[in-house]
Protein backbone atom coordinates (compact mmCIF):
# COMPACT_ATOMS: atom_id res chain seq x y z
CA UNK A 1 0.00 0.00 0.00
CA UNK A 2 1.37 3.14 -0.10
CA UNK A 3 1.60 6.78 2.01
CA UNK A 4 -1.59 8.59 0.13
CA UNK A 5 -1.72 11.32 3.03
CA UNK A 6 1.56 12.28 3.41
CA UNK A 7 1.80 12.08 -0.44
CA UNK A 8 -1.11 14.65 -0.49
CA UNK A 9 0.39 16.69 2.25
CA UNK A 10 3.83 16.94 0.04
CA UNK A 11 2.27 17.24 -3.14
CA UNK A 12 0.56 20.39 -1.97
CA UNK A 13 3.60 21.68 -0.53
CA UNK A 14 6.53 20.43 -3.54
CA UNK A 15 4.25 21.30 -6.63
CA UNK A 16 1.56 23.82 -5.24
CA UNK A 17 3.54 25.66 -3.00
CA UNK A 18 1.21 25.65 -0.29
CA UNK A 19 2.72 25.81 2.91
CA UNK A 20 2.76 23.66 6.35
CA UNK A 21 1.39 27.41 7.56
CA UNK A 22 -1.69 27.45 5.24
CA UNK A 23 -2.33 23.45 5.34
CA UNK A 24 -2.52 24.18 9.64
CA UNK A 25 -4.24 27.91 8.50
CA UNK A 26 -6.95 26.08 6.11
CA UNK A 27 -7.66 23.34 8.81
CA UNK A 28 -8.43 25.87 12.22
CA UNK A 29 -4.91 24.44 13.51
CA UNK A 30 -6.91 21.69 14.19
CA UNK A 31 -3.71 20.24 13.55
CA UNK A 32 -0.45 22.33 13.97
CA UNK A 33 2.62 23.38 10.88
CA UNK A 34 4.87 20.59 12.78
CA UNK A 35 2.42 17.80 12.40
CA UNK A 36 1.71 18.37 8.55
CA UNK A 37 5.67 19.17 8.66
CA UNK A 38 6.10 15.47 9.62
CA UNK A 39 3.14 14.09 7.79
CA UNK A 40 5.10 15.43 4.82
CA UNK A 41 8.14 13.16 5.76
CA UNK A 42 6.02 10.09 7.11
CA UNK A 43 6.73 10.63 10.61
CA UNK A 44 2.94 10.44 11.97
CA UNK A 45 2.12 7.29 13.70
CA UNK A 46 -1.18 7.58 14.21
CA UNK A 47 -4.23 9.22 11.76
CA UNK A 48 -5.85 11.84 12.31
CA UNK A 49 -9.87 10.98 14.28
CA UNK A 50 -12.73 11.15 11.63
CA UNK A 51 -13.77 14.09 13.72
CA UNK A 52 -10.86 15.90 11.80
CA UNK A 53 -11.69 14.89 8.11
CA UNK A 54 -13.54 17.41 7.42
CA UNK A 55 -10.44 20.28 8.62
CA UNK A 56 -8.42 17.61 6.90
CA UNK A 57 -10.21 17.67 3.95
CA UNK A 58 -10.05 22.00 3.57
CA UNK A 59 -6.67 21.71 4.37
CA UNK A 60 -5.27 18.89 1.85
CA UNK A 61 -8.15 20.24 -0.97
CA UNK A 62 -9.86 17.14 -1.36
CA UNK A 63 -13.11 15.80 -0.31
CA UNK A 64 -14.05 14.25 3.27
CA UNK A 65 -14.50 10.74 1.76
CA UNK A 66 -11.16 11.29 -0.17
CA UNK A 67 -9.56 12.21 3.52
CA UNK A 68 -10.96 9.10 4.80
CA UNK A 69 -9.84 6.75 1.85
CA UNK A 70 -6.54 8.40 2.24
CA UNK A 71 -6.02 7.47 6.03
CA UNK A 72 -7.42 4.17 5.32
CA UNK A 73 -4.85 3.67 2.77
CA UNK A 74 -1.83 5.07 4.47
CA UNK A 75 -3.03 3.58 7.65
CA UNK A 76 -5.00 0.40 7.31
CA UNK A 77 -3.43 -0.13 3.97
CA UNK A 78 -6.99 -0.69 2.64
CA UNK A 79 -7.76 1.29 -0.78
CA UNK A 80 -11.67 1.25 -1.86
CA UNK A 81 -10.87 0.62 -5.79
CA UNK A 82 -7.44 -0.81 -6.45
CA UNK A 83 -8.08 -0.27 -10.17
CA UNK A 84 -8.29 3.55 -9.99
CA UNK A 85 -4.78 5.51 -10.63
CA UNK A 86 -3.76 7.31 -7.50
CA UNK A 87 -4.03 10.85 -9.90
CA UNK A 88 -7.55 10.55 -10.67
CA UNK A 89 -8.50 9.57 -7.09
CA UNK A 90 -9.69 13.24 -6.35
CA UNK A 91 -11.44 13.50 -9.41
CA UNK A 92 -13.59 10.59 -8.60
CA UNK A 93 -14.65 11.86 -5.38
CA UNK A 94 -15.88 15.12 -7.49
CA UNK A 95 -17.48 12.90 -9.83
CA UNK A 96 -19.73 11.12 -7.29
CA UNK A 97 -21.34 15.04 -7.04
CA UNK A 98 -22.32 15.08 -10.69
CA UNK A 99 -26.00 15.10 -11.65
CA UNK A 100 -26.88 12.33 -14.15
CA UNK A 101 -27.86 14.82 -16.82
CA UNK A 102 -24.19 16.97 -17.07
CA UNK A 103 -22.37 13.17 -17.39
CA UNK A 104 -22.04 13.66 -21.31
CA UNK A 105 -20.40 16.63 -20.75
CA UNK A 106 -17.99 15.33 -18.64
CA UNK A 107 -17.30 12.79 -20.74
CA UNK A 108 -17.04 14.75 -24.03
CA UNK A 109 -14.65 17.07 -22.38
CA UNK A 110 -11.95 13.91 -20.88
CA UNK A 111 -12.07 12.44 -24.16
CA UNK A 112 -10.89 15.39 -25.91
CA UNK A 113 -8.63 15.84 -23.38
CA UNK A 114 -7.29 12.38 -23.74
CA UNK A 115 -7.21 13.10 -27.37
CA UNK A 116 -4.94 15.96 -26.81
CA UNK A 117 -2.84 14.12 -25.02
CA UNK A 118 -1.97 11.54 -27.62
CA UNK A 119 -1.90 13.51 -29.95
CA UNK A 120 1.13 15.35 -27.98
CA UNK A 121 2.89 11.95 -27.20
CA UNK A 122 2.96 11.12 -30.61
CA UNK A 123 4.06 14.40 -32.22
CA UNK A 124 6.37 14.31 -29.58
CA UNK A 125 7.63 10.47 -30.72
CA UNK A 126 7.68 11.28 -34.42
CA UNK A 127 9.77 14.66 -33.42
CA UNK A 128 12.54 12.48 -31.56
CA UNK A 129 12.38 9.75 -34.33
CA UNK A 130 12.06 12.29 -37.38
CA UNK A 131 15.50 14.18 -35.72
CA UNK A 132 17.42 10.96 -34.51
CA UNK A 133 16.55 10.28 -38.69
CA UNK A 134 17.98 13.59 -39.68
CA UNK A 135 21.03 13.18 -37.16
CA UNK A 136 22.45 10.27 -39.34
CA UNK A 137 25.16 10.14 -42.41
CA UNK A 138 22.32 9.30 -45.30
CA UNK A 139 19.45 10.66 -43.29
CA UNK A 140 16.88 10.49 -46.34
CA UNK A 141 17.99 6.88 -48.07
CA UNK A 142 15.23 4.90 -48.99
CA UNK A 143 16.48 2.02 -46.42
CA UNK A 144 15.63 4.50 -44.17
CA UNK A 145 12.38 5.37 -44.84
CA UNK A 146 11.17 2.36 -45.94
CA UNK A 147 10.79 1.51 -42.68
CA UNK A 148 8.36 4.22 -41.00
CA UNK A 149 4.64 4.21 -40.76
CA UNK A 150 2.76 6.78 -42.17
CA UNK A 151 2.43 9.28 -39.42
CA UNK A 152 6.39 9.03 -39.59
CA UNK A 153 6.54 10.43 -43.13
CA UNK A 154 3.98 12.37 -43.11
CA UNK A 155 6.12 14.04 -40.37
CA UNK A 156 8.93 14.25 -42.45
CA UNK A 157 7.57 15.71 -45.55
CA UNK A 158 5.67 18.67 -42.96
CA UNK A 159 8.75 18.94 -41.77
CA UNK A 160 10.58 19.57 -45.07
CA UNK A 161 8.40 22.04 -46.03
CA UNK A 162 6.15 20.57 -48.41
CA UNK A 163 3.00 20.85 -46.04
CA UNK A 164 0.40 18.65 -44.73
CA UNK A 165 -1.70 18.60 -48.04
CA UNK A 166 0.79 16.99 -49.95
CA UNK A 167 0.95 14.15 -47.39
CA UNK A 168 -2.54 14.14 -47.37
CA UNK A 169 -4.10 10.42 -49.41
CA UNK A 170 -0.88 9.54 -50.23
CA UNK A 171 0.27 5.59 -48.81
CA UNK A 172 3.93 4.50 -47.35
CA UNK A 173 5.27 4.28 -50.74
CA UNK A 174 4.43 8.09 -52.50
CA UNK A 175 5.39 9.49 -48.96
CA UNK A 176 8.71 8.20 -49.67
CA UNK A 177 9.01 8.79 -53.40
CA UNK A 178 8.06 12.20 -52.60
CA UNK A 179 11.00 12.77 -49.68
CA UNK A 180 13.84 11.37 -52.41
CA UNK A 181 12.59 13.97 -54.67
CA UNK A 182 12.31 16.57 -52.51
CA UNK A 183 16.22 15.37 -51.71
CA UNK A 184 17.15 15.70 -55.50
Amino acid sequence: MGKAFSRQVSRLNTIHGKTYQEMASDCDFARSVTWFNKMRWEEIENPPEPGLFPAMAKALQVSERRVAEMVAEQWCGVRPDDTVPERLRSLVAVLRGVGVDDLPVIEQMAQALSDKATAEFDVERLSEKVTELEDGEEPYARENLEGLQLGELQAIVVRSGHGLAVCEGKDEAALVDLILEAGD
